[in-house]
């Protein structure tokens, strides 16, 4: 069986599968406040042994960080964690294959693949969570960056005098329009026209196709999909191409994408 794990900013997921995402089995937790990556791996023991599936034939990992070479966890603020071997951790306690990449990336390798961006020349992918991230789409591949650090929507400056950032800066796209900014808050303009903000430079810069959209944080008060794609037109170039606006359709595809890329390695 393989095993394929979203590991987010508030929640824990976890899915197996043989092929394809028509997952066997799934948990969903909340992440425990100060999370190691020794309890990471004892969950993930503890739901082999729970789900009676042996150990993983191979494990694809989405995490809310930036990802270097073998599954190094280079940067992951809302993890708390710096520099983790988070690849090496899991071959070690696991003995299989193990790929380990930023949650966005799997998002859009799971959407250039099957889902809204398949066939497209270009798509912009955005997950909107806890916070707030991105992968560019050309010709059905996921840029990643000069070094894999090509996810950070959430920290594009939209007010610079604005909230102060985790990351060290003021007034970051997240510090308003994300999860964790809007939580428990009533309906509001203001995050809306920011995202609409951050969204029309990157149309003037990338032009790209489309854009698709996911995350628990679209289910917020403040999102409405109609009314951000009316108001991208008055932050991006003119002779741009309006793109298409869609949610994506999966209801995991962080997961989704983690399995794919799983395979791509076992």
């Amino acid at each position: 069986m393989r095993y394929a794990v979203d590991l987010g900013g508030t929640h824990v997921r976890v899915a197996t599968a043989e092929n394809g995402c028509d997952f066997r089995h799934e948990h969903r937790s909340r992440r425990p406040a100060g999370m190691t990556p020794g309890d990471f791996v004892t969950l993930l023991s503890g739901l082999a042994d729970a789900w009676g599936t042996g150990m993983p034939r191979s494990i694809g990992v989405s995490a809310a960080a930036v990802v270097g070479e073998g599954g190094l966890l280079l940067a992951a603020e809302n993890l708390g964690w710096k520099d983790v071997p988070l690849g090496r951790l899991l071959k070690d306690a696991f003995a299989c294959p193990v790929t380990v990449e930023t949650d966005v990336v799997c998002g859009a390798t799971f959407e250039a693949t099957a889902g809204a961006a398949k066939g497209a020349g270009s798509a912009l992918y955005l997950g909107i969570g806890t916070g707030i991230g991105h992968a560019f789409i050309l010709n059905g591949r996921v840029w990643r960056g000069s070094r894999r650090g090509a996810n950070a929507f959430g920290h594009l400056v939209v007010e610079p005098d604005g909230e102060a950032c985790y990351c060290g800066h003021r007034g970051c796209l997240c510090t308003v329009a994300s999860g964790r900014a809007q939580a428990g808050k009533p309906a509001d303009a203001r995050p809306l026209e920011m995202l609409a903000l951050a969204v029309g430079n990157a149309v003037t810069l990338i032009e790209p196709e489309c854009i698709i959209l996911s995350g628990g944080a679209l289910n917020q008060p403040w999102f409405d999909l109609v009314a951000l794609a009316d108001l991208v037109s008055s932050f991006s170039y003119p002779a741009a191409r309006k793109p298409r606006f869609v949610r994506s359709k999966a209801a995991e595809p962080n997961l989704c994408g983690a399995l794919i890329l799983s395979l791509e390695t076992s």
